[in-house]
């Protein structure tokens, strides 16, 4: 690893405030799982490091007028064991619990995750169904940004010395008799400690009398260079009857998704096939049994 100069600050004002007085480059750091691999190879070699972990306004969960709000620095484990996010957001939740190994979910925050970018990163997904906000400090004052905007590359991404600080979506309420749910998916290599070769997460409000969709968010990552959402499956399935060939009309359209996204490729096929899987998995997770 290069030899940098590293800073610790308490706060985030105090971070803030070191970094205004730096004029070469600076990377953040709190987790570590991923940068310090980076570190490790060459990959990146800032003058500066600042390790953000121990500032604790980074490292909350709560919900506030009808929004759930998370700190850039909570871990993963923290968001699994979360209560409130197993009840208002359980695809977040089930995405946490399925990020890497016990030991790097100890290790590993949410911010790191968006920071990262990762196309397969699990949390991704989620904060697409969400809607989530991703709100962000710097030299040049605070701002806030939809995550979708955030992870398109579109310029509203992290400019230099930029930091997260904190991750926010609202609650949805259902209509009437409906009932909200959201659920979590992924494939990889292996059964465990794995980096997914597809994940998807989708949220569900579903009428048990009628036995509609009244409305649905879905989205899918490693399938592309970002994550992204599915509005085309979104608007087809509104208002559409739950029968015995729903669970494969979804499955059909997802693979032709993935045919759309990676056409040729050499996992063309093999995604074609895990999408249907994962498709049938999360429906069964999502509405419930007949």
């Amino acid at each position: 690893m290069t030899k940098c100069e590293f800073v610790c600050p308490a706060t985030v004002a105090e971070g803030i405030e070191t970094i205004s007085r730096i004029n070469e480059d600076v990377v953040f750091i709190s987790g570590g799982t991923d940068l310090v691999i980076k570190l490790q190879g060459g990959q990146i070699r800032p003058a500066w490091l600042m390790d953000l972990s121990l500032i604790p306004e980074l490292k909350f969960i709560e919900e506030v007028e009808g929004r759930v709000r998370i700190g850039s620095g909570t871990t993963f484990t923290q968001i699994s064991e979360s209560d409130l996010l197993s009840g208002k957001a359980r695809c977040l939740s089930q995405a946490a619990s399925q990020v890497g190994s016990a030991q790097i979910r100890n290790r590993a925050t949410i911010g790191g995750n968006i920071a990262n970018a990762s196309p397969a990163g699990d949390s991704l997904p989620a904060l697409l169904v969400l809607e989530a906000w991703v709100n962000i400090a710097g030299p040049q004052g605070v701002r806030r940004v939809p995550f979708a905007q955030f992870q398109a590359g579109d310029g509203q991404g992290l400019q230099q010395k930029e930091l997260i600080t904190e991750i926010d979506f609202p609650i949805w309420k259902p209509q009437g008799r409906a009932g909200i749910t959201s659920a979590f998916g992924k494939i990889g290599s292996r059964t465990a400690v794995t980096i997914a070769r597809l994940n998807m997460a989708a949220m569900v409000e579903y009428d048990p009398e009628d036995q509609k969709i009244l409305s649905s968010r879905w989205a899918v990552g490693a399938l592309g260079p970002i994550p992204f959402r599915l509005e085309e499956l979104e608007r087809g399935l509104q208002g559409k009857q739950v029968n015995s060939d729903f669970a494969e009309e979804v499955a059909d359209h997802l693979t032709d998704v993935v045919d759309r996204a990676i056409p040729g490729r050499a996992s063309q096929e093999y995604k074609r096939q895990a999408i249907r899987g994962l498709a049938y998995d999360l429906l069964e997770d999502l509405l419930p049994k007949p």
